[in-house]
């Protein structure tokens, strides 16, 4: 369900790590405030796509090739078709195209909000220069990275591995629990130091202290919490609208296949 999987996606990429403000961790997770949508389409097979061609492999096997002229090819086979399933053809190789851009760009968005949400939270607590932040800078990176790899641009192409879609949102999940709990548990000295410097400087008995440093945790975690909650919404409004289109590609891919039987063992939206 590829929309459902950008917005799963997009949650764990989107959580922070403030601090629990009762026992210096840094284990809540703030959320941006997404619903998975329902939309339930599999897309699980490779596509290379653009308003020229789009190009369908599985296992690196051509399946179908739709050209620019709506000519297509079943199998590496001329397909012949009429003036109408020649205009819907076109449609849909657009909106194909449309909708690997799509993905590229919802990505590449909740990888931005890691970025924000990440750096924010341990910059808050540790400072910009701290080590962590090399840490969280290079689990952004190897993210990004792995990403690239999934769903990309090459030239004018939108390249996307749609079978290795489910297998990413796993591996993604994973990486980042992982990730971020080692660099939690190589940071607890850290900061039990910064805690101590706080409680020796500053003015007031420890409790007023104490209770300074709360509310700073407080602070930040409701500022980054706004802050996200927006950038979520955004993002929600986006998968949104993608749906509905996904909706009306699934329509014309159904036209299609009633106009061309053999194409519908080729359906991509199933």
């Amino acid at each position: 369900m590829i929309t459902s999987l950008i917005l799963s996606a997009s949650i764990a990429l989107a959580s922070a790590a403030p601090a629990d403000q009762n026992n210096f961790s840094i284990s809540n997770q703030l959320h941006s405030g997404f619903h998975k949508q329902q939309c339930n389409f599999k897309f699980d097979r490779d596509i290379r796509a653009s308003y020229q061609e789009l190009l369908v492999t599985d296992g690196g096997v051509e399946q179908m090739r739709i050209s620019a002229n709506g000519d297509l090819y079943l199998n590496g086979a001329a397909i012949d078709v009429d003036s109408e399933t020649r205009g819907l053809l076109i449609s849909y190789k657009n909106g194909v195209t449309d909708q690997a851009i799509f993905v590229a760009e919802v990505m590449d968005e909740a990888l931005e909000m890691t970025s924000f949400a990440l750096t924010t939270a341990f910059s808050e607590l540790f400072g910009e220069n701290h080590k962590v932040i090399q840490r969280v800078e290079n689990l952004q990176d190897r993210l990004r990275h792995d990403f690239n790899t999934i769903a990309y641009q090459d030239q004018q192409v939108y390249v996307v591995q749609g079978s290795q879609l489910d297998a990413f949102g796993d591996r993604l999940s994973t990486t980042l629990d992982e990730e971020l709990e080692s660099i939690i548990t190589e940071s607890m000295g850290s900061m039990m130091m910064m805690v101590g410097r706080m409680l020796m400087s500053g003015s007031g008995s420890i409790e007023d202290r104490m209770n300074q440093f709360e509310e700073r945790m407080e602070n930040m975690a409701e500022v980054l919490e706004s802050s996200m909650e927006a950038k979520g919404q955004a993002l929600e409004v986006k998968g949104e609208a993608m749906c509905q289109q996904l909706q009306q590609l699934s329509a014309t891919e159904a036209q299609i296949a009633a106009q061309v039987p053999e194409f519908d063992a080729y359906r991509i939206l199933h």
